[in-house]
């Protein structure tokens, strides 16, 4: 007698029931990876609204300029660009080193935005000594950082140029200013330099003849044009000379010795000199006195042109005694006599050339 071939017994109906189906798997996939999509949607919207932004660029290249890093700080910028930029030959000492971290070192009180709209562009507001300054960021982002962050890159509208006159340099034998303390060459009277934005920019000329200063604030207007940023005309700085206080004591030493010896001339014509007197009466020569006006009112003036001296009309006083023409009679005379002089000034290397005489 055959037996029937052993068989498992059916599962019990429970254990049907808990058993997934393939449809469940999927919906589970799905929903796990819709969740994820959400999450990582949110998280790449919040690291780039407060990340990958303008402004956030805009502080990390300030960051840069304050250390006086200009190496890091050209690195926000768009090379091609640079390079463009770097054809001109224009002085870069603003954007590295000292004179970059001095350029910094007057703005308080940084904050930092941005704009949007067909021109996108960093905004960057402070202060100077108390005073408010805005400037503009010209920025772009040509690609992406992981396909989903913007990589914002500044333009070069956010580095200016420079253009500082010093009026009749050459004439009063300067070559060399110092900006922001470094040595800058002067060529016909001027010099182009290239700077960030912003930055304090402090000009001076302390020679021993001549002395002037000047202070400017580099800001980046919101008129600026990004797509034309080379052909923007530059910041135009005019440096103001004046004579120095050593200058106007040598002009006063050589017109007072002018004068002295004008006056040790027993004489009512002295020779050589713009003053005289003449008398019907007899003079006693040993009583001639002349008294010289103080010549400290006389200033020296700088402009285009060179040196110049402001009013040179002056006046002295002569007495004397004499004799009546007539009746012989005992006389004390004394008169003021108007007299103009002729002060030219000049530079010979580094001396200062000051010749006095008596005007026509």
């Amino acid at each position: 007698m055959s037996q029937a071939p052993h068989s498992a017994p059916p599962p019990p109906p429970e254990a049907a029931e808990h058993r997934p189906s393939h449809r469940g798997l999927l919906v589970a996939w799905a929903a796990a990876l819709v969740m994820a999509l959400a999450v990582g949607g949110v998280a790449i919207w919040q690291v780039s609204e407060k990340i990958y932004t303008p402004g956030h660029t805009a502080q990390e290249y300030w960051d840069s300029i304050t250390r006086g890093s200009g190496s890091e700080a050209l690195g926000f910028f768009d090379p091609a660009a640079l390079d463009a930029a770097g054809a001109d030959p224009v002085d870069s000492v603003l954007l590295d080193g000292e004179a970059l971290a001095r350029s910094t070192a007057g703005i308080e009180n940084a904050r930092f935005g941005e704009t949007s709209g067909a021109q996108t562009r960093a905004v960057m507001q402070f202060e100077v000594e108390g005073e408010p300054f805005e400037t503009r960021l010209p920025m772009a982002a040509p690609q992406n950082t992981l396909a989903f962050f913007p990589d914002w890159e500044l333009t070069t509208a956010s580095m200016s140029r420079l253009q500082i006159d010093v009026p009749g340099a050459a004439a009063g034998g300067i070559a060399q200013i110092t900006v922001n303390g470094e040595p800058v060459n002067l060529e016909e009277d001027s010099a182009t330099l290239r700077s960030y934005v912003p930055a304090v920019v402090e000009i001076a000329v302390d020679s021993e003849w001549l002395v002037g200063s000047s202070r400017y604030v580099v800001v980046q207007e919101s008129g600026a044009d990004v797509e034309q940023d080379e052909a923007a005309e530059p910041h135009q700085i005019t440096l103001e000379l004046e004579a120095s206080e050593a200058a106007q004591a040598m002009l006063h030493e050589e017109v007072q010795a002018y004068l002295d010896g004008c006056a040790d001339q027993q004489v009512l014509m002295p020779a050589g000199c713009p003053m005289g007197i003449n008398t019907p009466n007899q003079v006693v020569t040993e009583s001639i006195r002349w008294s010289m006006p103080e010549p400290d009112e006389l200033t020296l003036d700088f402009d285009e042109e060179g040196w110049d001296t402001a009013e040179t009309d002056m006046a002295a006083t002569v007495s004397f005694d004499s004799r009546h023409f007539h009746d012989g009679a005992a006389l004390e005379e004394s008169h003021q006599v108007d007299f103009g002089l002729n002060i030219a000034v000049g530079a010979s290397g580094e001396e200062l050339i000051v010749a006095v005489s008596g005007s026509d």
